[in-house]
């Protein structure tokens, strides 16, 4: 299986909404080279990359990495109870979300081991919330997010019965 799959050209085609013949003439590409990009044939020459990066205003290495083939990662999850709160907690390298329910008068704490270098956000599904971040106050209803720094000082009151999401990412 080969590392690179340029059929990624389609959707960033398909996107700027142009056909693959006008592909071709803003890369001065023929329209088979492009065809068969876009099918995950051939194999680009650097010049190739180039002038398609150029055509989608992107660095030629962005375009590289959008055309690296990726696994799939099956995440790994567990369910838990913790005081008045109770979830599941589903983690991948690098990014973790907690999917969480807790009733009224509960307060969801930050855990320092739970924080490096990395972003929190929080989804309220239903119910209401009120988020405490480095002083700040903010109340959540459903379909709200909130995402800040995971470093800082924070916390979660739930002021009606909630469900909710916590999702932890790198920072990059």
């Amino acid at each position: 299986m080969s590392k690179f799959d340029f059929s990624v050209i389609r959707t960033l085609r398909m996107k700027l909404g142009i056909t693959a013949d006008e592909l071709a003439k803003r890369a001065n590409l023929t329209r088979v080279t492009v065809a068969n990009l876009e099918t995950g044939g051939g194999n680009p020459t650097i010049e190739t990359i180039d002038a398609l990066s150029k055509a989608f205003q992107l660095p030629a290495n962005e375009l590289v990495r959008l055309a690296e083939v990726t696994k799939c990662e099956i995440g790994h999850t567990e369910k838990f109870k913790k005081k008045e709160a109770a979830g599941t907690h589903i983690w991948f390298p690098n990014f973790e979300i907690y999917h969480m329910r807790a009733p009224q008068g509960a307060r969801k704490e930050a855990d320092p081991k739970h924080h490096e270098n990395t972003a929190e956000i929080c989804v309220v599904l239903s119910g209401k919330l009120k988020a405490m971040v480095g002083g700040q106050v903010f109340e959540l209803g459903p379909g709200e997010a909130l995402r800040f720094k995971a470093l800082h000082d924070h916390y979660f009151d739930v002021i009606n019965d909630a469900e909710f999401l916590l999702i932890h990412h790198n920072i990059v």
